[in-house]
């Protein structure tokens, strides 16, 4: 029997999170986190496979929760995803800059998801 995959997302929205493990929940050890410092805690007990992070969050925006995971040793080399709803071509730009693994809009269609995060996934 092979172990799931894990995938944790951090997003402030409650249904986008409830959408993510609709789609991923089978697939994937999913989990889910509106608040960046619960998600940071369970990061470090358990670091995932691949991370998705939304950028515009209240507390801490995307791109500072990816440099808090960044510099962490054993979070160091998880992919992340940004998943946003921000198309903007700056923030494209910026997320490129800041060594995003990828990036996608929200909304997006599952089977787009599911290829992005398999592709970002280690074997």
């Amino acid at each position: 029997m092979s172990l799931k995959r894990s995938i944790v997302a951090v997003d402030d929205s409650r249904i986008v999170l409830q959408s993510l493990e609709g789609i991923l929940g089978d697939r994937y050890d999913f989990r889910g986190f509106s608040k960046v410092e619960r998600a940071l805690s369970y990061l470090e007990q358990f670091p995932p496979s691949l991370i998705i992070l939304d950028i515009d969050m209240p507390e801490v925006n995307g791109y500072e929760m990816m440099e808090m995971i960044r510099e962490r040793e054993e979070l160091r080399n998880i992919p992340i995803l940004f998943l946003t709803s921000n198309n903007e071509r700056d923030n494209v730009l910026k997320a490129a800059a800041y060594g995003v693994d990828d990036y996608a809009v929200k909304p997006i269609e599952k089977e787009i998801l599911i290829n992005k995060i398999e592709a970002l996934l280690p074997e």
